[in-house]
C-alpha cells in the first residue's frame, strides 16, 4: 500500500512540476489578415461601389448626376489627387466643385461612407482605377 501511495505522489509531483514547452503553449490570438490581392480589391470595390450607392450618381464612362468614374480618375491622376483622402472627408473635391455638387457629395460621404474601413476605401480606389484603365484601352 505504501508503495502505491509513493508512486501516486511521485506521479503527482512530476506532473505538477512539468513546465510546458513553447511549442505546447496554445496561441489563441487571431492571425493578422493577409493583404487582399488586386483582383479581390477590384471585386470588393465593385461591390461597395454598388452597395454604398456610388453607382446612383456615377456611371462608369458617362456623366449621370455626377461625373463618370473615368472622368473622376482622369482628373485625380492628372492632378495627383488622393481619392481615398477625399472619400474620408480629409481633402477638398477637385472634379466637380460647384456648390450644389459639393453639398451632395458631402452628404453622401457622411451618410454612406462614415463607417467604411481603410481597406474598403482602398478597394473602391482600386476598382475605380481598374475601370479607368479598362476604358482607356
Amino acid at each position: 500500500m505504501r508503495l502505491i501511495s509513493f508512486f501516486i505522489m511521485l506521479l503527482m509531483i512530476c506532473s505538477c512540476n512539468r513546465a510546458k514547452k513553447p511549442e505546447e503553449v496554445k496561441d489563441n490570438s487571431v492571425p493578422a489578415r493577409a493583404e487582399l490581392s488586386k483582383d479581390s480589391k477590384i471585386f470588393l470595390g465593385n461591390r461597395l461601389f454598388s452597395e454604398k450607392t456610388c453607382i446612383t450618381c456615377h456611371a462608369v464612362d458617362q456623366k449621370k448626376i455626377g461625373p463618370s468614374v473615368v472622368e473622376i480618375m482622369t482628373v485625380y491622376k492628372g492632378k495627383s489627387g488622393d481619392i481615398v483622402s477625399f472619400l474620408k472627408g480629409k481633402s477638398e473635391p477637385i472634379v466637380d466643385t460647384t456648390a450644389s455638387q459639393v453639398a451632395i457629395m458631402q452628404a453622401n460621404i457622411e451618410g454612406f461612407l462614415r463607417d467604411i474601413s481603410d481597406v474598403e476605401l482602398d478597394a473602391i480606389e482600386t476598382y475605380m482605377l481598374h475601370v479607368d484603365k479598362l476604358n482607356a484601352n
